[in-house]
């Protein structure tokens, strides 16, 4: 349904949009699926259509985009499928990048594609990693965005997805653009014009003959680039492509503004400001009302130069933007120079200095060829052993074609017997191996519960000898000591007797404080469930909100499972009230017919879980051992700024 969304790069314009060309048709399907909202459908089907509605509306309006994007969400958080989360995040990614929220569009993609890497979804994670590589030439972090396209184009080659490996190829070409790698630029890009020209595939054509114009731009061949510039429009509209369009025209007007005809220049440039505010592009407008300031100043209307320049400088100081803000600084220093307001002119003056762009770092180039060059290895050696594969196919054939019957049947059946003795004995190597390496997990993961129930057993003698025992020997004391005056035929002391009993009561209360430890007795009473509403209602105050929400648990559990459940959610909301700095604490129980799952989700500080700094303590490690016996697994999802998601499954 979405296939025909295409990534495309701009240069001049230092731009990067993802973009689904509107059809004539796309009004009908928005209606369509409107009306569909108005039957009976469950809350997953419910979402999908919300989220086809985000789609579509990304070409309609960006505003009911985000409207319907964020309600597919938010069902689809509700029902806890993952899937669906997975692609609404995706979806609203996209949305924030057309509108040039590039930070907040990579927060969700990496979201996504953390749950599509726990999904194992290969086409999903291909998918993002082809965004996510738009977004970080958007911020012009060109090594990353060419290891994520890269990563992408492996995996669209592999399936032999020609069309999106065409449009990766478009996109690759625009990096090696930008690192100034301009025959590899156009190598890539003459690959992706083929396809395209060869399908009448007009709208991603018209990026791929963009990205020519630009870098002949950047060759400083001004008419292969007008010419390039001139084919994009015509193709453009045939396609209905109209951000190529209007980066074309503003790409004319850069080339005219160059040639000095600076009127025919905002002519230019006016046409495509009209096509990027109508479709709300508001980065892109900024940046075209660069280029037109530059043309006012040299027609000498200065005023209309400096506000202009100040309306894009307030733009990309709120959205980030080092090279265009330096650029902005510049010729603001020429149109108050044209007004003749001099503190002004060396006010900016200072601003340029200070912000003026360093040279492209040379490493960034170096990686990016190590990186190409690691692709195109890794793709011949694939190569080579499908030939290699292919050769001992045909070697073998002409073999069979000059065997006599008889030898053939002698070998197939000598073959045979020989194969069924060397498959049973690496059979029972591996079973052999596999029995080992349980042995050894199981053997590794018995001493770790030991080691734990060894340092609890600790713990509760150091509890039980600094309090409780302190106690008693305080009670015993003051018992003693009523004991000899009663022998003496004295009076109990009533203060010394209240001393005594009140020592009693604290040892009794301590004494069950540390059972309660040990096992809760809402654990052995009332179940997993109760126990963990009374564990959490112990620490939910003012500094963090907890919520817990349980599905499927109306029967006990095996004692062992909700023991070892018990203490996995005491060890991961410790550790959030200890160290995730969290204002807001989520924990989902939810029993099926295949399993139990408990999901525990903060929004603290989180951390990187690859980072150096990173060691996991002694708690998670424990809480590993005990899952695993029971062959659970435990993912922890996490990331610096955004939380940390634990997500722990046993199987039924």
């Amino acid at each position: 349904m979405r296939t025909s969304c295409v990534l495309f790069l701009v240069l001049l314009a230092n731009c990067l949009t993802v973009f689904c060309y509107a059809q004539p048709a796309t009004q009908h399907l928005i209606d369509s699926l409107k009306k569909e909202l108005g039957n009976n459908l469950t809350k997953a089907q419910k979402a999908k259509v919300y989220g086809d509605l985000s789609w579509y509306y990304n070409s309609v309006s960006l505003d009911s985009a985000f409207q319907y994007g964020y309600d597919a969400l938010k069902i689809a958080r509700e029902i806890h499928d993952r899937k669906l989360i997975a692609q609404s995040l995706s979806d609203l990614g996209a949305i924030h990048f057309i509108k040039g929220e590039i930070d907040k569009s990579l927060e969700l993609y990496n979201q996504s594609l953390g749950i599509r890497k726990i999904e194992k979804d290969e086409e999903g994670i291909a998918s993002l990693n082809f965004k996510i590589g738009g977004a970080y030439f958007k911020k012009s972090e060109l090594e990353k965005a060419m290891s994520h396209y890269l990563e992408a184009l492996r995996y669209y080659e592999q399936v032999n997805d020609e069309n999106v490996a065409a449009n990766l190829h478009s996109n690759i070409a625009v990096v090696y653009t930008a690192l100034h790698h301009y025959s590899k630029a156009l190598s890539y890009l003459k690959m992706a014009e083929t396809y395209f020209q060869q399908r009448k595939l007009y709208a991603p054509l018209s990026n791929v003959t963009l990205s020519m114009g630009n870098v002949y731009y950047a060759l400083l061949d001004t008419a292969k680039a007008q010419d390039s510039y001139e084919k994009t429009i015509d193709v453009a509209k045939k396609g209905l492509n109209f951000l190529a369009e209007a980066s074309a025209y503003n790409n004319l007007g850069q080339i005219y503004t160059d040639l000095g005809q600076h009127r025919l220049a905002v002519d230019y440039i006016q046409r495509s400001l009209e096509i990027r505010t109508r479709e709300k592009l508001e980065a892109d407008v900024a940046s075209s009302n660069i280029t037109l300031a530059i043309n006012y100043a040299k027609l000498h209307n200065f005023s209309k130069s400096k506000s202009l320049l100040l309306n894009s400088l307030n733009y990309f100081q709120q959205t980030g933007g080092g090279e265009k803000i330096t650029s902005i600084y510049y010729q603001l220093i020429a149109s108050y120079a044209g007004l003749g307001q001099v503190d002004s002119v060396f006010h900016y003056m200072n601003l340029y200095k200070k912000n003026q762009s360093a040279e492209l770092d040379s490493k960034v180039i170096e990686v990016s060829n190590e990186l190409e060059t690691k692709y195109q290895t890794e793709k011949k050696e694939q190569k080579i052993e499908i030939l290699n594969q292919e050769t001992a196919i045909q070697r073998l054939k002409l073999r069979q074609r000059n065997l006599m019957l008889i030898a053939t049947l002698v070998l197939l059946v000598t073959g045979a017997v020989i194969a069924y003795f060397i498959f049973k004995q690496r059979r029972l190597q591996a079973e052999a191996r596999l029995q080992h390496e349980i042995n050894t997990q199981q053997e590794k993961a018995t001493r770790e519960v030991l080691d734990a129930e060894e340092r609890e057993r600790r713990r509760i003698a150091g509890d039980l000898h600094d309090g409780v025992g302190q106690t008693l020997s305080a009670a015993l004391l003051n018992l003693n000591y009523l004991h000899k005056s009663i022998a003496e035929g004295k009076a109990p002391d009533p203060q010394v007797m209240d001393t005594a009993l009140g020592l009693v009561k604290g040892s009794y209360q301590e004494m069950r404080s540390i059972s309660h430890q040990m096992m809760p007795n809402a654990l052995l009473k009332a179940g997993l469930a109760t126990s963990i509403k009374e564990f959490l209602d112990a620490i939910d105050g003012k500094n963090i909100k907890v919520n817990l929400y349980v599905s499927g648990l109306a029967d006990r559990l095996d004692q062992q499972l909700e023991t070892v459940l018990y203490r996995a959610v005491q060890e991961a909301v410790n550790n959030v009230v200890k160290h995730a700095q969290a204002t807001r604490l989520t924990i989902q129980l939810m029993k099926d017919e295949e399993g139990i799952s408990v999901t525990i989700e903060d929004n603290g500080r989180g951390f990187d879980p690859s980072g150096v700094e990173f060691s996991e303590g002694i708690g998670l490690k424990n809480l590993r051992s005990r899952v695993g016996l029971l062959q659970g697994s435990v993912d922890v999802d996490a990331a610096p700024g955004r939380g940390t998601v634990v997500v722990i499954y046993i199987p039924a």
